[in-house]
């Protein structure tokens, strides 16, 4: 039956780490299975993984500063675009689903333009509009329409 352990097994750990094995220590592990187990396993590392370290280069840091600031910038525009490409969509399935049914009632009933036509005659502009009304008004209908074509563009 093989031993399982050696009361000098931490010694020669230790003396492994900082290096190779002294006089005494080599002697020992020469003679004892536990201890030249340690010594043939750390020769095996040492071959196998020091030349595969050595060739690892990991990217400068600079490099991996900008990737991560690049990808989370990337993540919060998506974030806050979010509600943008909501509307857009809702606005899209909307014209989808009127601009046909416009179409077909179009020519069919033109009474709804007419009653539409007859009641913008009939509001007293002078109560209902102020000229600050107006002036907000057509100014929201300029920069919506600017802000749509916006977005369109962008996207």
């Amino acid at each position: 039956m093989k031993p399982n352990s050696c009361t000098r097994e931490p010694e020669v750990i230790a003396s492994l780490l900082h290096g190779s094995l002294a006089g005494g220590l080599r002697a020992h592990a020469s003679v004892c299975e536990v201890c030249s187990e340690v010594a043939r396993v750390r020769e095996a590392l040492v071959e196998e993984v020091v030349p595969a370290f050595s060739e690892l280069r990991p990217p400068d840091a600079t490099v991996v500063w900008r990737r991560a600031q690049s990808l989370a910038r990337e993540k919060a525009i998506a974030r806050a675009t979010e509600p943008i490409r909501v509307a857009l969509i809702s606005t899209l399935a909307a014209a989808a689903l009127v601009l046909p049914w416009l179409a077909v009632s179009w020519p069919n009933s033109p009474s709804w333009i007419s009653g539409f036509a007859h009641h913008l005659r009939t509001v007293d502009l002078s109560r209902a509009a102020t000229p600050a009304l107006l002036l907000g008004a057509i100014g929201s209908l300029f920069l919506i329409t600017l802000s749509s074509w916006y977005v369109l563009c962008k996207e």
